[in-house]
């Protein structure tokens, strides 16, 4: 497992900005703010969680020493707000399975009516499942 792959508070950072730079340049404004999310409601954007890299930040998460926020993109659709979860999987899984009910993310929500975003599309085509449920390889 390369430890490489855990992310640092700075890194977190860099993700967002990279998220945001990518909408803008796309020509779509993004607002952020940091707040708490429910980890129940979290749908994720990818189709597993890697078993090895979950064990070694699951015992982090549990020490107290990965408590950086997550990722997450807002969207109001067919009357109700969706949570998807860009980044920070097995963070929060490990948070889940230690019994949390929130946690602190860096949400965000673009600006452009009727945007269609990569992350619901491929959230979707994985049926958008919701972390809780993420299966692990």
């Amino acid at each position: 497992m390369d430890h490489k792959r855990i992310v640092t508070p700075e890194g977190q950072l860099r993700i967002l900005d990279e998220i945001i730079a990518t909408y803008r340049n796309m020509g779509v404004g993004v607002e952020w703010e940091l707040k708490t999310v429910s980890l129940h409601s979290l749908i994720a954007t990818q189709d597993a969680i890697e078993a090895d890299k979950f064990q070694i930040v699951r015992r982090k998460v549990q020490a107290g020493q990965l408590q950086i926020p997550v990722i997450v993109e807002e969207h109001f659709a067919d009357g109700r707000t969706r949570y998807y979860l860009l980044d920070g999987h097995c963070r929060t899984r490990a948070l889940i399975e230690l019994g949390q009910q929130s946690t602190q993310a860096y949400v965000l929500w673009p600006m452009k009516a009727g945007f269609e975003s990569n992350f619901v599309k491929i959230a979707a085509q994985y049926g958008n499942v919701l972390l809780k449920d993420l299966k692990m390889i």
